[in-house]
């Protein structure tokens, strides 16, 4: 069995499982995706603290060649998948504390699983620690879930489309920088330079996507509104830039950003849009 066969069954088993969510809850297709996202959002969070910073566990896949982008790419196999899928099911279909636990416990075998067999490797990190944190984000996510259904809280959408547009943002600059070198923005943190890339393009990438949601929350059809902010995005860039906290890779590289920044407002402008619809037929009657 090579390594990377029971983080792809996680993947698949995790899509399969949210498609026929989404299929046996049509109405609520947008609702759904936005909702897992945004579980995602939060548990990227938590993984920069534990994992990036804590250095509390390694992955290990064997799938790229760096052994730290390796180890990145195990965790977004939980923490993008099989984790927050989990939790949506969970708010989802209201389940009961008995299923929350029988779910916490599958959880709990596979993780002491994948660290018998080599793959995933514990440093400071206990998997109690994981049920511990997964029956909390069960708490988090039916009551969040039951909160995203009422039009008027302005506050809970607005850090629904941020957290879930921030899965994008940071997935997507992953690739194109600690994957393909096209900019890096280090921070002198950690004896592991890939380490230190990632630490600084989440940080960036965080808050790019502040900027990006405020723009799509508060002006998501203005034209203006949209240039304005890949205006002030690309001015920052070339500030960072010049006071060398930001390293572009040639022409292709001094491309990348506004392009990413552009492409970022436009997939949160429709992402926004899939999410509020509902909500507005629902204000609406």
């Amino acid at each position: 069995m090579t390594n990377s066969l029971p983080f792809l069954i996680l993947v698949i088993l995790s899509l399969l499982i949210l498609g026929f969510l989404m299929m046996t809850n049509r109405d609520q297709a947008g609702k759904i995706v936005v909702f897992w996202l945004f579980i995602s959002g939060l548990a990227y969070v938590f993984e920069f603290l534990i994992f990036i910073l804590g250095g509390s566990y390694e992955y290990d896949p064997a799938i790229l060649s760096n052994h730290y982008n390796d180890s990145v790419l195990g965790s977004i196999s939980s923490q993008a998948f099989s984790v927050p899928v989990s939790l949506t099911v969970i708010a989802v279909k209201r389940l009961k504390l008995g299923w929350i636990l029988l779910i916490i416990a599958f959880f709990y075998l596979v993780e002491s699983w994948f660290v018998s067999v080599g793959i995933y490797e514990h440093y400071w990190w206990k998997s109690i620690y994981t049920s511990i944190f997964l029956l909390l984000g069960a708490y988090l996510s039916k009551s969040w879930w039951t909160r995203m259904s009422e039009p008027a809280l302005g506050k809970v959408h607005f850090i629904t489309l941020y957290f879930s547009l921030s899965v994008l943002t940071l997935s997507i600059s992953w690739i194109l920088s600690p994957l393909l070198d096209l900019y890096n923005i280090p921070m002198p943190l950690f004896s592991d330079g890939m380490r230190n890339t990632i630490t600084g393009n989440s940080i960036y990438s965080w808050v790019c996507n502040y900027l990006y949601t405020v723009t799509i929350f508060y002006r998501p059809n203005s034209k203006g509104a949209f240039w304005v902010t890949v205006l002030i995005l690309i001015i920052l860039d070339y500030g960072l830039i010049h006071f060398t906290f930001l390293d572009v890779r040639g022409i292709s590289g001094a491309f990348t950003l506004p392009l990413f920044h552009i492409t970022m407002l436009i997939l949160g402008n429709k992402l926004f849009a899939w999410y509020v619809h509902p909500l507005k037929k629902t204000a609406e009657h």
